[in-house]
This record gives structure tokens, sequence and C-alpha cells, in this order.
């Protein structure tokens, strides 16, 4: 009995051992499967790159999210170049660093765009419409939406929103300006609203439909400088919740666990402000951040370090929802820029050719004409950029009278010097190269360039009151634009015609296109307008180029959309997580 005992214990441990081993066995392949996959991912997707193509006219969608692929669990560390003003989404302060981080991540919109189709897709609306006449907007949300806090989403918080953004006490002049034609609303229901213009707006379904939707019973004001001065503890429905604002430091939002839809994989975000950027990179190269911005001479080098692409994305791309371009400002209410032949003689003296090819080192960077996306149907793609020529400029400033009358090497007229401050934000090593070049050329020309740096708060500012001569900026861009808060002669004072642009001829195209509903008709009075701008040159229009990342290939699911990147698609599988 002992011997047959042991003989069936042999053959028993015999078998759970070939069991295990077999098991073992389908462990490991999986295993190699799973980093196979994700290795052909992350090669699939640090190669991706989508042009994106000329607007189309939005159609009415409401496609439903999809949950993502991937592992649950890590941060996103997103280094920032600019620390917030405030992050009161709308009112005047609010510039492109809050938008990050609050944009579809606290704050949602009832329609946005299809990350590949230029049509809306509903986000907290489920069905919306706009009638054929472009007069009646209409939305029904969605029935289980919620706020952060387990609040239901009622018309009545669009309603707010929609009441707080076009309120005169209001701070938020800029954004108001977009809803100005809307003649009145009407609550039908809890979940239904209709909006009625008092005329067409051709982006009136965009702008109504792409307000940050703000809770009442969370910002309700009787005194409107308590939502003016409301700086931080942003509450919305989106898929992330403010958690802290480390004044100088960082911003860090989490999870909402109790968000409405799918949960995005990662579990927070942390905002740290670096705004040197060799610190930046720096940063990225020793693991304290994953996902940056590179100044250009960064991405010109780094891209084709072979070591560099084994950890990190180098992400290019142009993106007709973000795309802008960079800019510099004549103030025609200067004595120095009244006379348009002296802003078509500095475009003349400003060597853009030679800044995209020796500044940016991008030869995807081009020089825009006006200040539509350069490949999209509103820009008129037979105006060609005016060229670098000193001895032209010199010849339209002796036209203009500036004249160097009194032989000191700089040109005068009625005894003013042709001496002005340009004026450009501090610590950004990019606007600094361009800013000594044109200081130089114009030297060369008999006119003294004075550079006038400041940190942004107060650079904003002065901006905001027009106290500068010339200036650089950028603007970002959208698949549609409507060049009305800008250029308009009307927003000269309250709105973003900080150059004091004023043409007649302009303001009445604007207008005509705003009202145009038919595309092929409107975008024909944008190029007339577009050719104005060339002739008049309120602005030197520097370049255009893609967008450009850095990400470390922790990150997993990264997708170039036509309409950019979207980082709530991204994970990290669970091997690769850093933080818990």
């Amino acid at each position: 009995m002992n011997g047959r005992s042991g003989i069936f214990k042999f053959f028993l441990f015999l078998f759970l051992g070939v069991i295990v081993f077999l098991q073992f066995l389908s462990m490991v392949q999986a295993d190699r499967l799973y980093d196979r996959l994700n290795t052909l991912i992350g090669r699939l997707k640090s190669h991706a790159s989508v042009p994106t193509r000329p607007a189309e006219k939005p159609v009415a969608s409401a496609t439903p999210a999809k949950e993502y692929p991937g592992d649950d669990g890590d941060w996103l560390i997103h280094g920032l170049d600019g620390e917030p003003a405030t992050l009161g989404y709308f009112v005047e302060g609010a510039n492109w660093s809050n938008r990050w981080i609050e944009s579809s991540n606290i704050f949602e919109s009832l329609i946005d765009y299809e990350p590949d189709d230029f049509k809306y897709r509903g986000i907290l609306a489920e069905k919306f419409s706009i009638s054929d006449d472009g007069l009646v907007i209409y939305f029904k949300l969605r029935d289980n939406i919620w706020f952060s806090d387990g609040h239901p989403v009622t018309t009545d918080d669009v309603i707010f929103t929609f009441k707080t953004i076009t309120d005169p006490n209001i701070d938020a002049a800029s954004y108001a300006n977009y809803f100005r034609d809307v003649d009145h609303y009407e609550k039908i229901n809890d979940k239904e609203i209709k909006f009625y213009m008092k005329k067409v707006y051709f982006l009136s379904l965009g702008y109504l439909g792409g307000m940050p939707i703000h809770p009442e019973h969370i910002y309700k004001y009787k005194d409107a400088r308590e939502f003016n001065e409301r700086r931080s503890n942003p509450v919305g429905t989106g898929p992330y919740v403010f958690e802290k604002w480390d004044v100088g430091r960082q911003i860090v939002l989490r999870r909402n666990e109790n968000y409405w839809g799918p949960k995005p994989k990662i579990k927070k975000l942390v905002f740290p402000f670096i705004t040197n950027s060799t610190a930046e990179l720096q940063a990225l190269l020793s693991g304290e951040t994953d996902y940056i911005r590179p100044v250009p001479d960064q991405f010109s080098e780094k891209s084709n370090d072979e070591k560099f692409k084994k950890d990190f994305y180098c992400l290019s791309y142009w993106d007709a929802g973000n795309t802008g371009y960079f800019w510099i400002g004549w103030n025609e209410a200067r004595p120095f820029f009244a006379d348009r032949k002296v802003r078509l003689a500095m475009t003349y003296l400003v060597d853009r050719d030679s800044i995209i090819k020796h500044i940016l080192r991008n030869p995807e960077a081009r020089i825009p004409t006006g200040n539509f996306y350069i490949y999209g149907k509103q820009t008129d793609p037979n105006i060609k950029p005016w060229p670098y020529d000193p001895e032209k400029a010199k010849k339209l400033l002796d036209e203009a009278g500036w004249i160097d009358h009194d032989g000191d090497g700089i040109r005068d007229k009625n005894g003013v010097p042709f001496r002005f401050k340009y004026m450009i934000a501090a610590d950004l090593a990019l606007h600094e190269q361009i800013a000594k070049l044109v200081k130089d050329s114009a030297a060369s020309a008999g006119i003294e360039v004075i550079l006038d740096p400041y940190e942004w708060s107060v650079f904003s500012q002065k901006v905001k009151d027009r106290e500068f001569d010339a200036v650089s900026m950028a603007w970002g861009g959208n698949v549609e634009e409507d060049p009305y808060q800008i250029w308009h002669s009307s927003q000269r004072g309250k709105g973003s015609n900080y150059v004091n642009f004023n043409n007649p001829q302009a303001d009445a195209l604007i207008e005509q296109a705003r009202q145009t509903l038919d595309p092929d008709k409107r975008n024909e009075l944008y190029h007339q307008f577009h050719r104005i701008l060339h002739e008049e040159q309120p602005y030197t229009f520097i370049y255009t180029r893609p967008e450009q990342r850095f990400l470390s290939k922790r990150f997993q699911n990264v997708i170039v959309h036509k309409l950019g990147i979207d980082e709530r698609e991204w994970y990290v599988p669970a091997k690769s997580q850093k933080y818990k």
C-alpha cells in the first residue's frame, strides 16, 4: 500500500508541476505580448503626424465619448513656462496657460469639434441644432450630467454662464463680443434651451455651444467684483478637479472620481511653472517633468538626437484649432506708425526667412500674410509675404518724411527723432532673439529701437492699456476665425485691437462676413479683408509653425488628431508608473 501511495503522490506532484509550469509559460508569453504591443504602439505614436485639412462647414453630431484603453494610475507633470494670473476662465487676465490647465479638464462646453472631423459633437449637450435662417440655436442637455460636487447641470447653469459673460460689470468684454448679437433666450425646461439671434452670426452655434459652463450655485454673485476677483478654486463638470495652487510653484488637478463620463486614466495633472527654457528641458531630462513645449532650437536639436528619442516623443503637428502666429504690432496711435508707408517699411526691415532658418530652425515654419490659419479656406493663398528689402524700406521712410535732417544717424520728422520702445515679455528667449534682430536691422536704416522687457503680469496690463510703441505677441488659432475682436475699429479701446487699427473698408467686410452663412461667399469677403491687412501692415506677421511638444514615452495612446492631441486619451502601463 505504501508503494502504491508513493507512486500516486509522485504522479500527482508531477501533474501539478506541469500545470504550474504551463501557467508560468502562459504568463511570460502574455507579458511578452503586452511588452511588444506597447513597444509597437509607442513607435507608431512617436512617428504620428497627421496634417490638418482646410476647415469644413460644421455639421451637428452627438457622438458619445469612448472608453480609453490602458492601465489606470500615475500623474502627468506638464511644465509651463508661465504662471496664470487667474483661474477665472473668461475674465480679462485669462491667458493661454490657464486655458491649457482648465479647458476640458475642469470646465466643459455644450459642444466641441470632433478631433478628426471639422464637425461638432455633443459634450454636455445631447442634441443641438441651428435653424436654416441661422437665427435660432437649440440645445438639449444630457440626462445624467453633474458638476464635480454632484450638483446636476441644468439650463439654469447655461443661462447663468451666458448672463455672466455678457454682464457689462463682469471683466469679460473680449469674450462677450462674440455674444453681442444674441437677442434673448428661452428656457424650455431644465434640460432644453433656445437662443434667438438679432441677426445672423456664422459662429453663433460654436460660441454659444462653446461656453465653459459654470455652476450657478457656486459662482452666483451679488457684486460683479466677487466674480472678477475670484482667482482660484474653479469648479466645473470636467474629468479633473482643482486640488491646489502653490503660488509661484505649481497648480495641481486631481481626477474627478465623481465624473459623469468615462474617466481618464491619469490620476493627477501637475503644472509646475518653469520660466527658463533651459531649466524646463533639464527638468524633462531628469524626470521631474513629463511634458513640455520646447523652444525651437531645443526641438531642432533633440528631434535629431537618437538617444533622446528613445525616451521621448518629439511631436510636431499642424493644428487648425490651435496653431496661431507670432507678430510685431505697430501702435498706430503713435506718430511713428500712423503712416502705412512706415509700417510697411518696418516689415521690409525684418528678415523673416532668417528668423525661420536661424532662430526657429524649423523648415516647416511659414511666413503668414494675415491672421487666418495658413492652410485654411479663410486665407487667400495668392497673397505672398513682403520680402526682406532694406533698400525699399529706406525709400519708403524717405517718402514718409522720416529723414536724417541733422546728420546724427537717426531719422527724424518735425523735430522728432525716430526712436521708439519695442515692448517684449521678459525671460522669453525667442522674443528676445527676434527683438535684437529687429533692433540691429532698424539701426542700419537710421531707426533707434529701445528694447523694453516686462514680466508677464506687467506686460499684459501694458498691452491692455495700449502703453507701447511696438510690441511682440502671438495669437492662437481656431478652425474658423472671426477677426472682429482683433481688427474692428470699435475694439480699439476695450477689445483686442491693441494697435489701434482703423479702416472703414475692413470694418464693413468684417461685419458683412459675420452675417454670411454661405462659406464660399464668406471666405471671399475674408480674402478681401486679408488683402487690406496685407497692404496696411498693422502687424508684421513673423511666422506660423506647427505645434511642437516633448513627451516621456512612459505615456501610451499618444494620438495626433487633425485638431491636435488630447492628453485625456493617454495612459501609463502599470509597470512604468512613477506616482501613486
